[in-house]
């Protein structure tokens, strides 16, 4: 037995109201996003629409991994739980091959990670796009869903941008009360023995 699947239990995931409402932003110890913004880009291929734009990096040197990105709580009714949202990297800005490393883009479901992708070093005016995707159970209540992007170099005018959008929360076959279990089998139960009397 299942229940049908639900519109996207997130606010604002596709961007479209031309800001960051319904978002919380952060920065790891030693990061910085830059100035988030929401701005025009193509992050499926399929032609530009609004996504939140952010520049990443540590805020000093180079080594571990910084940045920071943004959350947003939902409530959820238990069962399965779908997640996606499409992501990519733009180098635009510089005009030598330096401090090109696009950024790992971390999907973490309450506080865990359960998807990632690193676009690795990204070449001059080639947009790289990728696609975070998550599904499995969930239990009933409040969860917080976290966009993470971190870099080893320094953010500055001379390094990628990061773009995120099309963020979808949903939830499918989501598992009946117990209760409502029991009132299904008895109705079953009664239908089956309708149709024996009637024979």
């Amino acid at each position: 037995l299942s229940v049908g699947a639900q519109a996207s239990l997130i606010v604002n995931g596709d961007f479209e109201t031309g800001n960051l409402n319904g978002w919380t932003t952060y920065t790891t110890a030693n990061g910085t996003i830059g100035t988030p913004v929401v701005s025009a880009f193509d992050t499926t291929g399929a032609g530009a629409s609004s996504a939140a734009t952010f520049n990443v990096g540590r805020v000093s040197g180079s080594g571990a991994l910084e940045g920071g990105g943004l959350f947003q709580s939902f409530m959820f009714g238990g069962g399965v739980v779908n997640i996606a949202a499409d992501i990519a990297v733009l180098l635009s800005n510089q005009s030598s091959p330096r401090n090109v490393a696009g950024g790992l883009f971390s999907l973490l479901l309450d506080g865990s990670v359960v998807d990632s992708f690193d676009f690795g070093d990204v070449f001059l005016n080639v947009a790289e796009r990728s696609t975070l995707d998550y599904a499995g159970l969930l239990s009933a209540g409040n969860h917080e869903l976290r966009f993470e992007i971190t870099r080893p170099f320094r953010a500055n005018t001379a390094t990628p941008f990061q773009y995120l959008d099309n963020v979808v929360v949903t939830g499918a076959n989501q598992v009946p009360e117990p209760g409502t279990l029991a009132l299904v089998g008895l109705a079953l139960a009664g239908a089956a023995w309708a149709r024996k009397a009637k024979r």
